[in-house]
């Protein structure tokens, strides 16, 4: 009996330490300010709410400015803060985002797997954060996207959860 317990506990602790280990990217920093929306080797892309600068409000057309920032998760060491452009389409729950390598905006495509080898897979949750940052009001809210070979939701319900909304 006593084996049995300690196997169940040694499973559980390891349970655990996975499931901790599986996201070790803090939500939310400085009070909420800051937002997680990516995470790749030990690194967090992590909007900064405060900087939101709604540039175009003509509905259903929006532009929105917002800065990002990287945080080294290991010692919490920040890097260069970079702005970010969205353009969006209420009626088509479309988002264009401004390329700087390529000087262009590109639209985002729902569908599409992207990589941080092939793309900016932090684009859809850095545009919700700031579309729900200047509006307080979901842009895309349960929408599906076809990705990885099944329909999932554009944005988690953890980042909603961490926006307050």
């Amino acid at each position: 009996m006593k084996k049995i317990v300690l196997t169940l506990l040694a499973f559980l602790l390891l349970t655990c330490q996975s499931a901790f280990a599986a996201n070790p990217y803090p939500r939310t920093l400085d009070n909420g300010n800051l937002v997680f929306v990516a995470g790749h080797m030990g690194y967090g892309i992590y909007a900064i709410r405060s900087s939101v600068d709604v540039q175009l409000y003509q509905p259903p057309k929006y532009q929105i400015a917002i800065n990002s920032i990287t945080v080294n998760v290991d010692t919490g060491q920040r890097g260069d803060v970079e702005i970010h452009y969205f353009r969006y389409n209420w009626d088509t729950k479309t988002v264009y985002y401004y390329s700087q390598q390529k000087d262009t905006w590109l639209k985002w495509d729902l569908n599409c797997t992207y990589s941080f080898a092939t793309g900016a897979p932090f684009v859809p949750n850095l545009a919700e954060v700031a579309f729900v940052s200047a509006y307080n009001m979901k842009f895309y809210g349960n929408k599906l996207g076809y990705t990885y070979g099944s329909w999932q939701r554009v944005i988690p319900e953890s980042l909603y959860q961490a926006l307050g909304i």
